[in-house]
């Protein structure tokens, strides 16, 4: 009787596999080419995004409007990396003046210092890239303050650019890395966009990637951020969400929530204090 239902099989060409009993998703969707895809794509449905929180902050208000606004504050007395927040304060002024190229930096005051690192939403510049995260620090007493104003919507960028003004009026001396060709111009045109009068472009301005690279371009093999935090302030980040990525991070966040902009956050809090520890270094007594 085997040999008989074998015989059967082949003079029909049934398929054994056809005789399986069907799952109830075959029987729903039917043997077609198009639900056997749909059928495959619902397997390998991948599992709903995690939400991202904002690390702990406040709401600002001020006449433009609502922004997100996170406040830390550090004893100068801790170390970022192998130097101490303290360092900043010792500088050897003459030093810095010829480093800096610029008479003036013998004149500097770090107290009136603000220290500042953007997180924008591409690199081409161009009123259309957007300062989503601005990172301010200041000495204040014997603490360092630094401050995130962030963007949970674009509806508040007019908030947040108003207090990125503030802090800029308030102490007229900028320290940045590569801030000179980027940070003050992406933030000026989008200040100009909302009609906020600022001097950042034309306010006294050290910027330490030129230092840098004056004193270390021969002992590193470049002077990026990341280069020197390694090889000269013993900065070693662990899980560090590359900046090239913040832009993506943003977005998705500001889409579903899920973008992962609690990396972002300690990615620009790390270069706000390697600002700070930095000027330390280049201009040490």
């Amino acid at each position: 009787m085997t040999e008989f239902s074998d015989k059967l099989r082949r003079r029909f060409k049934v398929n054994e596999a056809a005789s399986e009993p069907a799952s109830p998703l075959q029987d729903r969707l039917g043997p077609s080419p198009a639900a056997e895809f749909l059928r495959r794509r619902l397997l390998r449905r991948a599992p709903p995004k995690t939400k991202v929180a904002l690390p702990v902050g406040e709401d600002l208000e001020n006449a433009g409007g609502r922004c997100f606004v996170r406040r830390l504050r550090y004893p100068l007395a801790i170390a970022h990396g192998d130097h101490l927040l303290a360092s900043a304060r010792t500088l050897d002024r003459e030093r810095l003046a010829i480093l800096a190229k610029d008479p003036t930096a013998a004149h500097l005051e770090v107290d009136r210092c603000l220290f500042l690192d953007t997180e924008t939403t591409g690199l081409s510049g161009g009123a259309g890239t957007i300062v989503f995260l601005c990172g301010v620090a200041w000495f204040d007493g014997d603490d360092l303050v630094l401050e995130q104003i962030f963007l949970r919507a674009f509806a508040e960028e007019e908030a947040a650019l108003l207090r990125v003004a503030e802090h800029v009026a308030a102490r007229p001396h900028l320290v940045t890395f590569v801030g000179k060709s980027f940070d003050r111009h992406r933030l000026a045109s989008r200040m100009a966009m909302h009609r906020i009068v600022t001097d950042i472009v034309r306010m006294p301005h050290l910027d330490l990637y030129h230092l840098a690279r004056r004193v270390w371009r021969d002992r590193l093999p470049d002077t990026r951020l990341r280069t020197v935090e390694q090889s000269i302030l013993g900065v070693h980040r662990s899980d560090d969400l590359p900046g090239a990525e913040a832009p993506a991070a943003w977005l998705s966040w500001i889409d579903d929530a899920t973008g992962p902009v609690d990396r972002v956050f300690e990615h620009n809090r790390l270069d706000v204090l390697s600002l700070v520890t930095l000027l330390g270094a280049l201009a040490r007594a």
